[in-house]
């Protein structure tokens, strides 16, 4: 309870309240003591002084004696009245250590209720997270199937690449339909390029390289990529350029190139 006051401001102030308050009351209904009670005391003073100090007995007062010889003046005035403010007394020291109590309970309850606004929000984002990956996995499995239907459908024709000049050894696929135009490449061979280059696949179309768009590798390498629409093509080939791709093919950097059979 102690450190609840210490540590927070709005406790300790409910505290300081409460203890002016019990003030006032206790000196609203102080009771004043019996008008007899001076001249009781003294008595009492002078009969002590009279007797032997060694020999004489010496009186302890006694709870009990003191209510007796306050209720010989008063009846049972004081002693109500001293009883009452003492049950006064503990009864708000009880509510200062209720209402503190229950000042620290919302405290901690405010507490609580941030840390479960914050399980919350973990909870929302790792909902977003997972969604994100169902939507990621779904698309794989669509282009699974989609891969899957482009091998099985005999109107795809597969042109292999293999690597040329010093690129010998290396090699990439084209999977092309010459009636719907929808062309993929499966890179499954070529070298990682440096961060600002990138692969790009050229349809050689009567002599004219044409831009069929460009592709990725790390774990797409060995996924089939879908690329540009290509017509009509005789020979794929395969050119490094700057990242996103260039309007011509530079041909000293040609890794790979295929001519279409048939």
């Amino acid at each position: 309870m102690l450190s609840a006051i210490q540590q927070h401001p709005e406790v300790k102030a409910a505290a300081d309240a409460l203890q002016v308050d019990m003030e006032r009351y206790i000196q609203l209904w102080a009771a004043k003591p019996p008008a007899g009670i001076k001249r009781q005391l003294m008595d009492r003073l002078h009969k002590n002084e009279a007797e032997d100090p060694i020999t004489a007995e010496p009186e302890t007062f006694t709870a009990n004696t003191n209510d007796d010889t306050f209720s010989e003046d008063t009846g049972s005035g004081l002693g109500l009245n001293l009883s009452q403010l003492q049950i006064w007394q503990y009864s708000a020291a009880a509510a200062i250590v209720l209402l503190l109590g229950s000042v620290v309970m919302n405290i901690v309850t405010y507490g609580n209720s941030g840390n479960y606004q914050q399980q919350v929000v973990s909870l929302q984002a790792d909902q977003a997270s997972l969604l994100a990956e169902r939507d990621a996995l779904k698309e794989q499995l669509d282009f699974a199937q989609k891969e899957n239907g482009v091998m099985k459908d005999p109107s795809f024709k597969w042109v292999r690449m293999p690597g040329v000049g010093k690129h010998s050894g290396i090699v990439a696929t084209i999977c092309w339909n010459p009636q719907s135009k929808e062309t993929f490449i499966l890179a499954q061979a070529l070298p990682e390029p440096p961060a600002d280059k990138q692969y790009q696949l050229w349809a050689i179309v009567n002599g004219k390289p044409i831009d069929a768009g460009v592709f990725e590798l790390g774990s797409k390498a060995h996924t089939v990529q879908k690329v540009k629409a290509v017509d009509n093509a005789q020979v794929f080939a395969v050119t490094l350029e700057k990242k996103g791709g260039s309007p011509s093919p530079t041909l000293e950097q040609m890794f790979v190139a295929g001519k279409v059979a048939g």
